[in-house]
């Protein structure tokens, strides 16, 4: 099965002189974390890295530093979405992981349990544990939390659904923030598992504190 591991982003929240994902934490890159629990999965044969083209000796470098010998980098685009494009053009797999480097906390148990899941789509959620709303100036409607999900990456997709999702959304001009989204938005089946506590996003200064704890093991 092939993997497209998103790393192309500026990660512009951090506020860093450099992209997020090389940025260390418990000395090493946050791009490498995740990158080495893929690598040892002996049912994924290659990882798609989509890499930012102002940073590509940066990717190298890393690369090389850490002997992941699976990855093909693959330039990113202006956004998410486009990343994910470009590097299904090289995917042949019948079958592919999405990835991405802000997340490193993810484990081979749970990669291995997605990609033995039969269904077209596959993600990962985990309870949202605090009150929701919406509106903009003022509160217009009130969410029932018990049915609503944090959703988690990495997630499996028959390929050519998220292909056919990706150029359904492009012709219609749509923009998502994650693919099961977009494979839900074609009107197939999206199929939840239980994803992990621990499994964070970083994308603030404060996320890389609390994943700087997480490695030490204090509890947050």
């Amino acid at each position: 099965m092939d993997c497209i591991y998103l790393a192309a982003g500026l990660g512009v929240r951090m506020r860093k002189r450099i992209p997020k994902q090389f940025l260390n934490i418990y000395g090493k890159p946050i791009m490498i974390y995740a990158l080495e629990v893929l690598e040892k999965i002996s049912g994924i044969e290659r990882i798609f890295i989509t890499y930012h083209q102002d940073f590509r000796k940066d990717y190298e470098r890393v690369i090389e530093d850490y002997n992941i010998s699976k990855c093909i980098l693959t330039e990113g685009g202006e956004t998410r979405q486009e990343s994910v494009w470009n590097a299904l053009q090289m995917v042949e797999s019948e079958r592919v992981i999405i990835h991405e480097a802000a997340r490193p906390f993810i484990t081979a148990e749970l990669v291995s349990e997605l990609m033995e899941i039969d269904e077209k789509a596959v993600v990962p959620t985990i309870p949202v544990p605090f009150t929701v709303s919406m509106g903009n100036e003022y509160m217009t409607a009130e969410l029932d939390r018990s049915k609503l999900h944090n959703i988690q990456l990495p997630q499996i997709f028959d390929t050519d659904i998220l292909v056919r999702a990706h150029k359904k959304a492009m012709e219609e001009g749509y923009i998502a923030t994650e693919d099961g989204i977009l494979v839900f938005r074609l009107g197939e089946k999206v199929r939840f598992v239980k994803g992990l506590e621990n499994n964070i996003k970083i994308t603030t200064p404060l996320d890389l504190v609390i994943a700087e704890n997480l490695l030490r093991g204090i509890e947050i």
